[in-house]
């Protein structure tokens, strides 16, 4: 795995590129900045998979566990609620393959609607 590749993608499977913190402030990501998003606390979850050696929370034996869960506070504003996925996805593609649908996938995240309640997949067309 190139560290140009895992650049981007956080431990705990949030694509940095789409965090608020990156677009208006200029983060680099948590593993650029060891786990400290801008001038915030040691982020627990990075500071758990890096003391286990892992990359990615979905190679530990606990995964998924409490460090995961979703929020809703700023749900639309911050990654966090994608991050199971974000992790699954990682697991079943490979990084490589990944990054190369994640941009295209978190716009769905952002952007997307469904067309009914359930399972439909996510579309941008106007429903």
């Amino acid at each position: 795995m190139s560290e140009e590749l895992l650049h981007w993608h956080a431990p705990c499977g949030i694509y940095c590129k789409r965090c608020l913190a990156s677009e208006r402030l200029g983060c680099e990501g948590c593993r650029e900045r060891e786990g400290k998003v801008l001038n915030g606390p040691l982020c627990k979850t990075y500071e758990c998979v890096t003391n286990k050696g892992h990359e990615f929370c979905y190679e530990c034996d606990d995964f998924p566990c409490e460090m995961l869960q979703p929020i809703v506070h700023f749900e639309m504003f911050t990654p966090h609620n994608s991050k199971v996925y974000n992790l699954i996805m990682i697991e079943k593609l490979g990084l490589e393959e990944w990054n190369k649908i994640c941009e295209e996938m978190s716009t769905l995240y952002y952007k997307g609607k469904k067309v009914k309640r359930g399972g439909d997949p996510l579309t941008l067309e106007k429903t």
